[in-house]
């Protein structure tokens, strides 16, 4: 039985070096090298982020995360000066608060959310 928790989370990416610097510039990640093409950066919350290398970004439907953040609007500035793109601008979330869709400079689709905490 699962304890419903997202427990690894695995990016694909075609440069290692440009998206070790996007996401520790953007939310402080340091990812370390893993072995077999392989990026991981740990928590230590019980949560693992991994940069899986490959050829070519496939676009497309996929399931998107979440990263929790402080203040969006400061995330969604930062997003631009480090080559990724918005692609949906913040927008409300009755009673719980704001959520935003981002992508890295691969293409991939990211989400911030900020809570009403």
């Amino acid at each position: 039985m699962s304890n419903q928790v997202i427990g690894h989370v695995e990016i694909p990416t075609t440069n290692f070096d440009v998206s070790v610097e996007f996401y520790k510039q953007l939310f402080g990640w340091e990812f370390k090298p893993f072995g077999n093409g392989y990026y991981l950066f740990n928590t230590h919350k019980g949560m693992t982020i991994g940069l899986r290398k490959v050829e070519k970004i496939v676009n497309g439907d996929c399931t998107i995360f979440h990263i929790n953040v402080d203040e969006i609007d400061l995330v969604l500035k930062k997003i631009v000066e480090l080559k990724g793109k918005v692609q949906r601008e913040k927008k409300v979330i009755p009673v719980f608060g704001y959520y935003a869709l981002i992508s890295d400079p691969d293409g991939n689709t990211l989400g911030l959310y900020q809570g009403n905490y």
